[in-house]
């Protein structure tokens, strides 16, 4: 009987003479995918799907006061208090007021001969973060100008062509809008706008101040954190309304139909991702266990040399596993390392912290994973190995 040291000094120089570099390999991309995957799978998924949520807004609820659609039903605003509680509920991000009806206003445009009605939008310092808004030149609204009443506003960057025809030119410029001038400080797109690249936008309170619209916050933008915290603020959203407030028309909109696909999507990706790993690791396995059917065929004499010489089938059997447990290791120690390396970079280029307990866990998970394979693949060969007979191993050409 071989000591361990003995055992593990033979199984390793027999794995280096098979050169069997391929299936260590194999082993160690699957265990590298798998600690990547673990450690920094939800924040991964978290970025990416914030990036694919935001061009489609499927994480963006509406929630409006529909009252205008009833006769005889006074006109009813959010509470200041509502909207706090909205802001406090788990999974909200970003709370955006707003009117829900616009105002429409005459403005003559400078490069054609023509007078365009562009409608104005009341909203708040919130609105640009919330659909994440680009800035083309100038500044955003501030909380400053919303709490000061200021007389500012900003153009979508259609709207800024059509008047102004580059959007450098309209900056600056003074609109009179009504009774009252406007300076323009911001132009503004982006992906989530839509039609709105083609509106004007002003301070709410500003709107308000001037009776224009509604002339109260009739509708909220609610930006989830996740796509996945949407459905359970759609039941909870309106429980919160309604304990605050009297609200009997509440209307809540969300791109239901884009939510789904996105879900279908992610849930595709991910499926593919783990087959990969798994496909990646049972072709290590099976590489283990061509490879020690193989070496038992090339040394079915040693085999019966060393029945001969009194080993037992126990003795064999070790050995042949033991050969099999050094390849799956060897690929699992490498996976980790490279797995390691790759959350770190991960970890710093994502701007996020490693989770050490977790990535501990999955690298030991990943070893034990790792010597399951070896065992797995290797077990039926050695078997075979140590059962042989020692006449027919002597003899075998």
């Amino acid at each position: 009987m071989m000591t361990l040291s003995d055992l593990v000094r033979v199984s390793t120089r027999q794995v280096i003479r098979q050169r069997g570099f391929g299936v260590i390999l194999s082993i160690a991309l699957g265990i590298t995918a798998f600690i990547v995957l673990s450690v920094l799978g939800r924040e991964i998924r978290f970025k990416v799907g914030q990036d694919m949520v935001l061009m489609g807004g499927v994480n963006v609820i509406q929630i409006y006061m529909d009252d205008m659609h009833y006769p005889g039903q006074p006109r009813r605003e959010f509470f200041p208090e509502t909207v706090k509680a909205l802001e406090a509920l788990p999974g909200v991000e970003l709370v955006s007021q707003n009117m829900l009806s616009s105002q429409f206003f005459p403005l003559r445009s400078t490069t054609e001969e023509r007078t365009l009605s562009l409608p104005f939008l009341a909203i708040d310092a919130n609105f640009a973060n919330l659909y994440s808004l680009t800035l083309n030149s100038g500044r955003l609204f501030t909380d400053e100008d919303i709490a000061l009443h200021r007389r500012v506003c900003m153009l979508g960057l259609d709207a800024a062509r059509n008047l102004y025809g580059k959007e450098e030119t309209a900056l600056g410029k003074l609109l009179f809008l009504g009774q009252d001038v406007f300076t323009v400080v911001g132009i503004i797109s982006g992906v989530m706008m839509g039609d709105w690249r083609e509106c004007g936008f002003m301070p709410w309170t500003s709107m308000v101040d001037r009776h224009w619209g509604d002339g109260k916050i009739t509708r909220l933008f609610i930006r989830a954190t996740t796509w996945e915290d949407v459905p359970r603020l759609m039941r909870e959203v309106p429980e919160t309304v309604r304990s605050l407030q009297e609200s009997p028309y509440l209307v809540m909109r969300t791109q239901e139909e884009q939510l789904e696909r996105l879900k279908v999507t992610f849930m595709w990706v991910e499926t593919l991702l783990w087959l990969g790993i798994a496909a990646s690791l049972m072709l290590g396995g099976f590489g283990i266990w061509y490879g020690t059917f193989a070496a038992v065929r090339a040394r079915t004499k040693e085999v019966g040399l060393k029945k001969a010489m009194g080993g037992s089938d126990a003795d064999i059997l070790v050995q042949f596993l033991a050969e099999a447990l050094c390849k799956s290791i060897a690929g699992g120690f490498l996976g980790i390392v490279i797995g390691v390396s790759l959350v770190e970079l991960g970890a710093l280029s994502l701007g996020i912290g490693v989770s050490y307990p977790l990535l501990i866990g999955s690298s030991l998970g990943s070893i034990v994973f790792s010597a399951f394979i070896g065992v797995a693949g290797g077990l039926f060969p050695a078997l075979q190995a140590s059962r042989m007979d020692v006449v027919s191993a002597l003899r075998f050409e």
